[in-house]
């Protein structure tokens, strides 16, 4: 048996707040979960969707019925089978999101990203190979992605603002993957770098992403 690969043209979806102006002075990309759906994901911005920002929430590139064979329906950024096209596939999709919202500015506006739970080693992953400089990088409930050169993220994100949002009440606090991304996030020296909690579980509390949009 020999397995090959093949390129072809694929088209793909994401959602935006509002349709670009060329306007807007703020862009924060948005990284969901694993099962989520950006359209849903994207609700939980709804209290800064105005006419100065614009939020964008691209969708994993992998589809599956959340429970047996109909119903709804998530998606994820990747699994361990085939991690590799799937890395390459979203870096690809990711950069022809944005080339195709920055031909809208004439003058690049800050651009935030976000990524929750799994969507932050996929954010992680494609903010290191893009040119993109973020202004803010916040890992909700995630982390880096496991196999990112730490020295070289460092460098990349020397100009931004780093946040890890965590809840009290996360599972995910529980576990030992926890302890080694805070670890590796806290030690990672940083130039500016901030730990925030929140009274919650996994999930975005709306009180502390406030204040993580005015910061």
């Amino acid at each position: 048996m020999v397995q090959k690969e093949l390129q072809f043209q694929a088209k793909h979806t994401f959602s935006v707040s509002q349709t670009p102006t060329g306007q807007e002075n703020t862009i924060w990309i948005v990284f969901h979960g694993y099962g989520q759906l950006p359209k849903f994901f994207i609700r939980k911005f709804n209290l800064f969707f105005e006419e100065s920002t614009l939020i964008v929430a691209p969708e994993g590139l992998n589809h599956f019925y959340l429970e047996g064979f109909s119903g709804r329906v998530g998606a994820n950024w990747m699994t361990k089978h085939e991690r590799e096209i799937d890395i390459t596939n979203s870096n690809a999709y990711l950069n022809a999101m944005m080339e195709e919202l920055l031909s809208n500015y004439v003058n690049t506006p800050q651009i935030n990203v976000l990524g929750f739970s799994q969507g932050a080693a996929t954010m992680s992953r494609w903010i290191c190979q893009s040119s993109i400089q973020p202004s803010k990088v916040v890992f909700w409930a995630g982390a880096p992605a496991y196999d990112l050169d730490i020295a070289f993220m460092v460098e990349k994100f020397n100009s931004s603002q780093v946040l890890l949002a965590l809840g009290d009440n996360d599972p995910f606090l529980e576990s030992k993957i926890y302890s080694q991304v805070e670890n590796r996030l806290s030690d990672a020296g940083f130039a500016s770098f901030k730990e925030l909690r929140y009274s919650g579980g996994h999930e975005i509390d709306q009180g502390l992403l406030k204040e993580i949009f005015l910061m």
